[in-house]
């Protein structure tokens, strides 16, 4: 409210302008305190415009003079004596902006005029619209990088799985050494018993000839299983390696996997934040 005692007098002269005419005179002074664009009305008590700025974005002419429009916050204050605020869409001037209405009261309370602000909500609609299309954006970005994690924890679970599979395998491959030493042994052996029935067959003579041909057989197939086994040998070895390699590579790709997995949650969480923080700052445009 202003009162009529914020005009200053002098000792022998009366006033020499009424609050009414004081606001109208300082309308255009006091837009310009506004850091954003708005235009300013002033109205006598009987709902008639006695001064108008207009804003950059809307004009509503040579209003001085007429009356204020019924429904409009500055008619409706001078009405109820109360502050009234409204939202007018962007689709009656162009932009869309709120106007409030206040009444100004005499040092008797008496209604004696209003003062109406028109403050366009151009900036924070673009502002809105910009928010909303980034929090749009977080949410799918979120919903992606959520996505990614999951994908991520998932190749890491797998990968453990498969090093498992890996470890199983490599514990397969060892047990050969076993199989291979026990036919390694029994080659020796054949062997060992092949030269000795050639010794028994040479003794024998003539009668040991047909004997001869299984000792001199059974220590080929001595040689050859001797032969295999090291062939065997040099076989798993070469396995051994490459399971080494894919062991190491596995266990690369499941550190990476999982270090994915935790920077994508952290970035779903940052994303989330991010998205909040939209909603915040789309709310308290709001109040502007």
């Amino acid at each position: 409210m202003v009162e009529e005692n914020a005009l200053q007098y002098s000792n022998e002269d009366e006033k020499k302008y009424s609050i009414m005419e004081v606001l109208s005179m300082v309308a255009p002074v006091i837009r310009k305190l506004f850091p954003f664009d708005c235009m300013i009305g002033i109205s006598n008590k009987n709902n008639e415009y006695l001064a108008y700025v207009p804003s950059k974005d809307v004009n509503l002419g040579d209003v001085v003079g007429t009356k204020v429009p019924q429904g409009d916050p500055l008619y409706e204050a001078l009405r109820t004596g109360t502050i009234q605020k409204l939202t007018v869409p962007k689709e009656t001037f162009g932009i869309p902006f709120r106007a409030t209405g206040v009444p100004v009261n005499d040092e008797n309370g008496n209604i004696i005029g209003g003062i109406g602000l028109g403050m366009s909500l151009k900036e924070q609609e673009i502002l809105t619209e910009a928010v909303q299309s980034f929090a749009a954006t977080s949410e799918e970005v979120a919903a992606t990088t959520e996505e990614l994690a999951a994908s991520a924890q998932e190749l890491s679970n797998e990968m453990e799985s498969l090093s498992l599979l890996q470890n199983e395998m490599i514990e397969q491959v060892n047990k050969t050494d076993t199989m291979l030493n026990f036919i390694n042994k029994v080659a020796a052996n054949s062997n060992l018993l092949g030269l000795n029935a050639s010794i028994e067959a040479a003794r024998a003579g003539e009668h040991g000839r047909g004997f001869e041909v299984v000792a001199t057989e059974i220590r080929k197939m001595a040689d050859s299983s001797a032969n295999s086994v090291q062939e065997i040998r040099d076989i798993i070895e070469k396995i051994k390696g490459k399971v080494a390699m894919i062991d190491n590579a596995t266990k690369k790709v499941s550190d990476i996997s999982q270090h994915q997995a935790a920077a994508s949650q952290e970035i779903s969480a940052s994303v989330q934040q991010l998205a909040s923080a939209a909603e915040n700052i789309e709310n308290v445009s709001k109040f502007f």
